[in-house]
């Protein structure tokens, strides 16, 4: 006697078959990031058939992501797989690239393959969440998307760890000169807001900490990293007196901080500012904040002047009170609130609660906002904290900076891996291992990036 077993995505499909009969409400949640994730885990699935559209199958722990640049943590132990949640959700890893409010549906497509290249199905809902996130804002700026690296999701942070390591082998070679050195040792971070200055910090120590003791061919005084901001100040959301802390530490490591500095075009190799300077350097982050995806920019509803959904105090879309918009992409009329992990992660939880409980046939009451604080690391083991009940700069503050955060971790094996991996870190510092290849070539906003001072010679013989 045989037994044939299903594959697990056979398995799963005939799943979401089965329950498209089902009485439940169906329940769309657009998104995995802060907000979706906590509305995923809180949401009773008894009451509601629940399904995951996204292009990534997992939760990233964002706060965390500047230590996976350069080692510190390893990219597995701060993220979440969504299937991990529950069993009893179904999960679809694709872009949804269109809302048709008056059908109820969705059309999705899965991100494109050597085999499906424009592979589209369409969903229906009962209840439908939009909490996809934003994408980065380059404000049209040449460029930025072909020779500059973000930070927001896990591949750019291998892509980046891949980029430095890259550098400082390219700057190893015996046939560098000192000019060429020096080019590639720069490395430009655009913008001064709490994801540039964590990154310049971890940098910054991978570089004193490792980096220099396994590279001693690389000229220590050529390493320079550069911080440029656009407004008069950094770090705008923190007390300004904790800022001025930050900055003496963070420039004794370092880290030259340039404000009233607006790009003008990101080249290969060179950044050129708003006054005419020119800036050469190996490489160039960028982290200037945050614009609208596009399937948000596109859809017919009321929207703020930066493109976020603009909704009631209940998280409701105006006229569609069946539809609602949460995290990054979406702001309360009246109630102007940053895009943060800690707004996002709050109005999930609330919109859990006020699902499960309009389930039941009861009523809810409208979203509040808590502000717990915000804290950043600064380097050297210093972080700054900023809160209601205590606000300073220093090393006390680092321990809680890293005990807020690895509390604040999803899963229990998470909360394991990370303090092993600090642990790690501490006693044999940080990886420096090279796969032999840029993985910044491999993305669709990193294409392969010449050497222009390499270039430069060519084209002067040529003359």
């Amino acid at each position: 006697m045989f037994v044939i077993r299903k594959s697990a995505p056979a398995r799963q499909c005939a799943r979401y078959v089965a329950t498209t009969v089902s009485r439940k409400p169906k329940l769309l949640i657009l998104g995995s990031g802060w907000a979706g994730f906590r509305l995923l885990r809180d949401v009773d699935k008894k009451i509601y058939d629940v399904t995951v559209v996204s292009p990534r199958n997992h939760f990233l722990f964002t706060p965390l992501l500047a230590s996976t640049t350069v080692g510190t943590l390893d990219f597995r132990s701060i993220i979440e797989h969504v299937r991990s949640s529950k069993h009893d959700i179904h999960f679809f890893q694709s872009y949804c690239v269109g809302i048709d409010f008056k059908e109820q549906t969705v059309t999705c497509r899965e991100p494109a393959t050597v085999i499906d290249k424009d592979n589209t199905f369409t969903l229906h809902y009962d209840h439908l969440v939009i909490a996809v996130g934003a994408a980065n804002n380059t404000f049209h700026i040449p460029g930025v998307e072909d020779y500059s690296f973000f930070l927001k999701e896990l591949r750019d942070a291998r892509a980046i760890r891949g980029r430095i390591i890259d550098i400082f082998e390219k700057a190893s070679l015996p046939n560098r000169t000192l000019e060429e050195k020096r080019k590639l040792l720069h490395f430009v971070i655009v913008g001064g807001g709490p994801t540039g200055v964590e990154f310049a910090a971890e940098f910054s120590d991978y570089f004193w900490q490792d980096l220099n003791k396994y590279f001693p061919e690389v000229p220590v005084n050529e390493v320079k990293i550069t911080l440029l901001e656009a407004s008069p100040h950094i770090l705008g959301a923190f007390d300004q007196n904790l800022v001025n802390r930050a900055i003496k530490s963070i420039t004794k490591q370092g880290v030259y901080i340039r404000t009233e500095s607006i790009v003008k075009e990101v080249r290969p190799g060179s950044v050129l500012l708003q006054d005419g300077s020119v800036i050469e350097c190996g490489m160039v982050v960028w982290s200037t904040g945050i614009g609208p995806r596009r399937v948000v920019s596109a859809l017919d509803v009321p929207k703020t002047k930066n493109g976020r959904i603009i909704v009631d105090s209940h998280l409701k879309v105006t006229r569609f009170p069946n539809v609602s918009a949460l995290g990054d992409c979406g702001q309360i009329e009246d109630m102007p609130l940053a895009a943060t992990a800690q707004v996002a992660q709050q109005q999930g939880k609330y919109l859990a609660k006020r699902l499960n409980a309009e389930g039941k046939g009861q009523q809810y009451g409208p979203f509040k906002f808590i502000f717990r604080g915000i804290m950043l690391y600064a380097g050297r083991n210093k972080s700054v904290v900023d809160t209601p009940f205590l606000s300073g700069y220093g090393f006390v503050e680092w321990i809680m900076w890293r005990s807020v955060y690895l509390t604040s971790l999803g899963s229990l094996l998470n909360k394991f891996q990370v303090p092993a991996e600090w642990l790690r870190t501490l006693l044999w510092g940080r990886d420096i291992t090279s796969f032999g290849d840029d993985e910044r070539g491999c993305l669709p906003h990193h294409p392969t990036i010449p050497e222009p001072w390499i270039d430069d010679k060519k084209e002067k013989e040529k003359e």
